[in-house]
């Protein structure tokens, strides 16, 4: 090799060092401008959480913590009024703690033993309970009771009573709500007969005396109980919850139509198309297959508004109406039976909601005969006159 080729050589090797240190210099220069800029954001930071720990603590200092009594209160304020379940008023209470003087907030199942003992003292306070003599019945004691074993504990069915006023309409206006109502037992049972319901109400009676009429959701044991109680002179009038009367009416006049189990499978491969694509947010409501006709008006209401978003005419290949139409399933086939129940359905449920809120008489009766008038079915609308 000559003697310009090594110094050449030489000087490539020296370049390649420099560059290379070079870079190192510069990346390490970078990062500690990182570096330095980060600490500075972190003290700034802290000192002013600081600040901010400082004035809570003078704040704290100069904070009467909050009885425990009010604590009680409104933990049954949360639970009772705005209807929010135990895990949540304990987040609330603690959220709110800061604010309102509250040491420690309590756990869900502090609240649920507030609950259970101010169940106790309402059970007991019923005792006493007397509604408004009724001048049809002189030897009932004016109130409603409301019977239902829906409720599961464990292995048992919790059977539940409530009372409410017979005048409750016009006493106050509105519907019925948790302040009007008064719960007068509560028993649990591996299964419940209408022979030991007819038992659990023969002892509040012998305490409370008869009811002017009994609610119920029209199952067969509540009718067999009040069946058992007329054999001592104990029975009282049976009347069905509407809700549950409107449900059975929509089943009878629609369970056996043929379009209408097509349609239920149809919501279903629907829901499965939908759901985990762009598209899930038009995917149809949850209805439980027990008491489906409590909520199946939802479902219609659904179908209706999807089919609404998919017009006549033709879609472009791989736009979104395309890929909602390939989804539809069988739903267009059943447009008849949509607009038909959509249509029963509203005013039933328009007519239900009237007698709720302001009770049954003539006056509202005479506000739900229009209401009557729009549905198609003609067997449904007399039925539900009657």
């Amino acid at each position: 090799m000559s003697r310009l080729s090594k110094v050449t050589y030489s000087r490539h090797q020296w370049k390649d060092k420099a560059k290379q240190r070079g870079d190192r210099e510069r990346y390490q220069r970078k990062q500690l401008a990182r570096v330095s800029a980060e600490r500075d954001r972190v003290t700034k930071a802290l000192k002013e959480a600081q600040g901010r720990l400082r004035q809570l603590e003078a704040h704290m200092q100069g904070l009467v913590a909050l009885p425990k009594v009010d604590v009680v209160w409104m933990a049954l304020q949360l639970f009772l009024v705005v209807r929010i379940g135990f895990r949540a008023v304990s987040r609330v209470l603690s959220l709110l703690a800061l604010a309102l003087g509250i040491q420690k907030a309590p756990c869900p199942q502090t609240i649920i033993n507030w609950v259970i003992r101010l169940t106790l003292v309402r059970i007991d306070a019923a005792r006493m309970l007397r509604g408004v003599p009724l001048s049809q019945a002189p030897f009932s004691n004016g109130l409603i009771w409301m019977i239902d074993l829906s409720i599961g504990l464990g292995t048992g069915k919790i059977l539940a009573v409530w009372a409410f006023d017979a005048h409750h309409h016009q006493l106050a206006p509105g519907a019925l709500s948790l302040e009007h109502v008064h719960c007068l037992g509560v028993s649990v049972a591996h299964a419940w007969t209408g022979e030991t319901i007819a038992d659990l109400l023969g002892r509040l009676i012998a305490v409370l005396g008869r009811p002017a009429a009994y609610l119920q959701d029209g199952g067969g044991d509540l009718h067999k109980a009040v069946a058992f109680l007329e054999e001592p002179g104990l029975a009282s009038p049976c009347l069905d919850d509407i809700s549950h009367a409107v449900a059975g009416m929509l089943k009878r006049s629609y369970h056996e139509h043929p379009a209408f189990e097509t349609f239920v499978s149809a919501c279903g491969r629907v829901s499965g198309k939908l759901k985990h694509t762009i598209l899930a947010c038009l995917a149809p409501p949850k209805v439980r297959t027990k008491a489906r006709f409590m909520n199946v008006h939802r479902l219609f209401t659904w179908a209706d508004r999807v089919l609404q978003l998919s017009p006549a005419g033709g879609a472009k290949t791989g736009s979104t109406l395309a890929k909602l139409r390939t989804c539809l399933d069988e739903l267009p086939a059943c447009k008849a039976l949509i607009k038909r129940f959509r249509s029963d359905a509203s005013g039933l449920l328009e007519c239900q909601q009237i007698v709720k809120t302001k009770g049954l008489s003539h006056d509202t009766q005479a506000q739900c005969g229009p209401l009557i008038d729009t549905m198609p079915s003609a067997a449904l609308r007399q039925e539900f006159r009657a």
